[in-house]
């Protein structure tokens, strides 16, 4: 079936591009000029430097330029330029689903399902992803489990953030986009050699705007006003020794993200009456709090390596802190009830010391170890205003004298592969975890009985909450690939991935698994012109971890088994040097097998099972469309001594749910989102004059749709409405 599908759908592409690519002739040479068809892409999506065409990992190169047209400023809007992905929110921390596989964990000590790293160093929290992107090389989003190379909290892929580094040249560069909702984003860099060995690269970023929400008492909510800066430092003795530096500040301000709260309707028994979402306006609700966000995070990496011919013995680390004080109307509306303020210190240090071989050759490795701690000190509570003023009615205090609450990760990995016959390649690799999590801390609570009655706050009690859990596991990789020719690559794999359990104050998890099987194709056709990748791929998935809210308190439940089927494909076509077109389509059927949940959600209609239990198999997975196509076509104009680029683009996606339970109110129906850009570039090529339209249909969609039954409510977010505005580029 897979085999089938995939060449199938890649038989049907080749025929559409190939017939007119033909005129493009072939060029000479491993790079390829932009003027002369598709250039050559290096990535580090197997820890090594490789063509990106030559590399048997379904993975997709984003570059700057696509982040600036699209308005990509931070992970929320990644699913525009990958396919396969999908973002959802829960207050303001980001939930990233890879090929139907998320983590719906988003507790204190929760572990994402797909690795983030910046320059290396890997991202435990989802609060602290959307620092602004800005002066990157690249992105990579890695799609499938990373187990052996990237380790744990990578069962749905990873997504590389690599910043420009230093180079021995003179370099400047600035912009400047002002659009409506008064956004202003404006970036610079300077790049200059120091010495012969040394150069310096500076760069900086402001990205404000008001809210895409008026909410009335609550303020402008996604409202945003943030700073950035960024020094790196590079050396390159020309003797085998290289080595990067980077610092890096971030600060963020504004109200956050809101969500609009829903009071679902309930039956006799208790169960929801099901049916649309029952949003009246998504730009306009009230809220009785005005939410806060402040962010503030510095952070220290670095690279150093050492190549000593025939290997290279790299280290890479750092340090980050990230600071947190926020504020949410938690409920969603201007019923005087829930906030949930929240004040957090969180340390974070990563180190990994990596051997790999030099060259094409035969043989090849890379051998490591890794180490990875996070400690974070976390106040928060729930305050509710529903008899009185308002006043912290359940206090989590973990500060444990700077060992609140604490995530220890440490691996040893291998991996190597080995030329068989000419040019077919088999490899394997093994990585062994170990992963611990300990909380110390106490949670204080009131008799709400008598709160409600009298508004008074009695009774109060100061339980401990102290705990840690520890586990480990060997995942592991085997495959094989079969470079045709240099434009055309098969590869099969097997891969596993793992993500470390844990435990909540009301009870422990599990570890969730995942085994992947996939076989791809990755080709250049036309003379360089027309670019097909195809993979299909199947998972057999165990032991989701899916949280709930029950009663102030969260819950975390394992999923039986999921299964996951899906194809995709990606294509890049420039029939000339004026003309291109690029398409992501991907087909994914994802399904719960087995799984039984707490019943306290349900359908008006579902049968309850004997133990109080509702089966939710047969439901669709989180963030898993059947369907999702992006593509893009653009075309250049000679004009006025310089030249006119106009491109569209457009993201389409079959619906989703944004919750296990698979309500049709936690249903995202089937959208487009478009976009319009044009550029002029003056004569020169220096200075360069963006106009752009983004989701021109003004679609209202979903990124957020959890039940809460704290709160009684659907809990809805939104992904940006229309924006539109103007950009002016200028280079040295």
């Amino acid at each position: 079936m897979l085999v089938r599908s995939m060449l199938f759908a890649s038989a049907m592409l080749v025929p559409v591009f190939g017939a007119a690519a033909q005129t493009t002739q072939p060029a000479d040479g491993p790079e390829q000029a932009a003027d002369e068809g598709l250039a050559d892409i290096v990535v580090v999506a197997s820890k090594r430097e490789t063509n990106q065409q030559q590399t048997a990992i379904a993975v997709t190169a984003i570059q700057p330029e696509d982040l600036a047209r699209s308005g990509v400023t931070d992970v929320s809007n990644l699913s525009k330029l990958a396919p396969s992905l999908n973002i959802s929110s829960h207050g303001n921390s980001t939930l990233i689903s890879i090929r139907g596989v998320s983590s719906r964990d988003y507790n204190e000590l929760g572990d994402p399902a797909v690795s983030v790293s910046i320059d290396g160093i890997y991202l435990q929290r989802s609060n602290a992803l959307n620092a602004s992107f800005f002066d990157l090389d690249r992105i990579e989003v890695l799609r499938g489990p990373q187990g052996t190379l990237y380790g744990r909290n990578a069962t749905g892929g990873a997504i590389n953030i690599i910043s420009a580094r230093p180079r021995h040249v003179t370099d400047a560069a600035a912009s400047v986009q002002y659009g409506n909702f008064d956004a202003l984003r404006a970036e610079a860099m300077v790049n200059a050699p120091l010495t012969d060995t040394l150069a310096l690269r500076v760069a900086g970023v402001h990205d404000s705007r008001k809210g895409y929400r008026d909410n009335g008492p609550g303020g402008r909510g996604d409202e945003i006003d943030s700073w950035g800066g960024r020094i790196s430092l590079g050396y390159d003795g020309n003797q085998g020794l290289t080595a990067t530096l980077i610092g890096e500040v971030i600060r963020q301000r504004g109200v956050g993200g809101v969500r609009q709260g829903v009071f679902y309707q309930t039956d006799a028994t208790g169960a929801i009456i099901d049916g649309p979402p029952a949003i009246s306006d998504d730009k306009n609700w009230n809220l009785d709090i005005k939410g806060r966000t402040a962010v503030d995070i510095r952070a220290v990496r670095g690279n150093i390596a050492y190549d000593f011919g025939p290997a290279t013995i790299s280290y890479t680390g750092g340090f980050r802190r990230a600071e947190i004080d926020r504020n949410e109307d938690y409920d969603g509306t201007a019923v005087v009830r829930f906030g949930f303020p929240q004040i957090s210190d969180t340390r974070t240090q990563s180190h990994e010391v990596r051997l790999t071989s030099n060259g094409d050759t035969r043989f090849a490795y890379q051998v490591g170890g890794y180490y990875f701690k996070e400690v974070e000190d976390l106040f928060a509570y729930f305050d509710d205003d529903s008899f009185g003023p308002r006043v912290p009615l359940l206090i989590y205090d973990y500060d444990g004298a700077g060992q609140g609450l604490s995530v220890e990760s440490k691996a040893v990995f291998a991996q190597a592969s080995y030329k068989v016959l000419g040019d077919l390649k088999l490899e394997a690799g093994l990585r062994w975890s170990e992963d611990q999590k300990s909380r110390v801390g106490a949670i204080t609570s009131y008799d709400l009985g008598a709160y409600f009655t009298t508004g008074a706050l009695t009774g109060e009690t100061r339980t401990p909450s102290t705990g840690s859990a520890k586990f480990d596991k060997l995942t592991y990789h085997m495959g094989a690939e079969y470079q045709l020719s240099r434009q055309n690559l098969l590869y099969v794999k097997y891969d596993t991935g793992y993500k470390s359990g844990g435990f909540t104050e009301t009870s422990g998890y599990g570890p969730e698994t995942i085994g992947s099987f996939e076989i791809g194709s990755k080709n250049r056709f036309a003379g360089n012109a027309l670019q097909l990748n195809a993979a299909a791929f199947h998972y057999n998935y165990k032991g989701q971890q899916i949280l709930q809210v029950r009663n102030n308190a969260t819950t975390v439940t394992n999923a039986g088994r999921t299964e996951v089927w899906g194809v995709e494909i990606e294509g890049l076509y420039a029939p000339t040097r004026n003309d291109r077109l690029d398409l992501a389509l991907s087909w994914l059927d994802s399904k719960f097998k087995s799984f039984v949940i707490d019943g306290t959600y349900r359908k008006a209609g579902t049968v309850l099972l004997p133990d109080g239990n509702v089966d939710l198999a047969g439901n669709r997975s989180v963030q898993a469309p059947k369907w999702s196509f992006n593509g893009g076509y653009e075309h250049r104009f000679e004009f006025a001594g310089g030249s006119l680029t106009a491109r569209v683009q457009t993201q389409v996606q079959s619906s989703s749910y944004l919750s296990v339970y698979n309500f049709e109110a936690s249903r995202q129906k089937a959208y487009s989102r478009s976009d319009i850009i044009l550029t002029y570039q003056l004569p020169g090529d220096r200075v360069a004059i963006e106009g752009y339209v983004r989701n021109l249909e003004d679609r209202r969609i979903l990124t957020g749709g959890d039940p809460d039954n704290a709160v009684g409510a659907f809990l809805y977010q939104f992904a940006p409405p229309r924006t539109y505005g103007a950009r002016l580029s200028w280079k040295l």
